[in-house]
Order: structure tokens, then C-alpha cells, then sequence
């Protein structure tokens, strides 16, 4: 028997990937009424195993819906970020500065003549 707070969480994964794939604009009713019946399971089994594979099959369909980059592309994405080096914003937040608007302050100060009154 599953947990009812492991139950829920299943639950509300399920429900996630449905809804993701109902506002897809592509999404045919066939594979919408498909998403559903394994969402219905999550409700009335009372296997795990058989709630989490019925998880498992909603958020796939999403997946595949909306186009998931491969396990490669995801690992090279991570990869490039963690070549930024912080040196190298530093020295482009460096660069702006330089390219800045001048302070007011090097604008020389000007005396307005005042003005005759009636």
C-alpha cells in the first residue's frame, strides 16, 4: 500500500503533465482521454509501483509533446555553464563601466544670471 502523502505527490505529477499537455495546442483528444486513464489510475490502484508507472507514462507523454532535449544535450548544457568563469564578468562589468554616460560631476557649473522681477 502506498502512503497517502506519497499517493498525493503522484497525484499532483500526474496531474502537472495532463494539464501541460492539454494546453499544448497540438494535443489530440485521443492522447488527452490516454493521459487521463493514467491519471485515474494514480486514484483507484493501490500498487506503487503501478501508480508511479502510470506517473511515469503521463509525464513521458509531455515529454515527448513538447520536444525534451536528449540526456547529451542536457549534460552538454550544464557542461557550459560551468565554464563561465567569473574573472571574465568582472572584467565585462569592467568594460561597461568604462563605456558609461560621465557623472554630472565633470560637467562644469554654470551660474544662472538671475532674473529681473516686476
Amino acid at each position: 500500500m502506498m502512503q497517502i502523502n506519497e499517493r498525493s505527490e503522484a497525484i499532483r505529477r500526474a496531474q502537472r503533465a495532463l494539464k501541460a499537455l492539454g494546453e499544448h495546442p497540438r494535443s489530440r483528444k485521443k492522447e488527452l482521454g490516454h493521459a487521463r486513464e493514467h491519471v485515474n489510475a494514480c486514484y483507484s490502484h493501490g500498487s506503487g509501483e503501478y501508480v508511479w508507472n502510470a506517473v511515469a507514462q503521463v509525464e513521458a507523454m509531455a515529454e515527448r509533446r513538447y520536444g525534451v532535449p536528449s540526456t547529451e544535450e542536457q549534460r552538454q548544457m550544464v557542461e557550459a555553464t560551468e565554464d563561465l568563469e567569473e574573472p571574465a564578468t568582472a572584467a565585462r562589468g569592467r568594460a561597461a563601466e568604462d563605456r558609461a554616460i560621465p557623472s554630472t560631476s565633470a560637467i562644469p557649473d554654470v551660474e544662472l544670471a538671475p532674473t529681473a522681477s516686476r
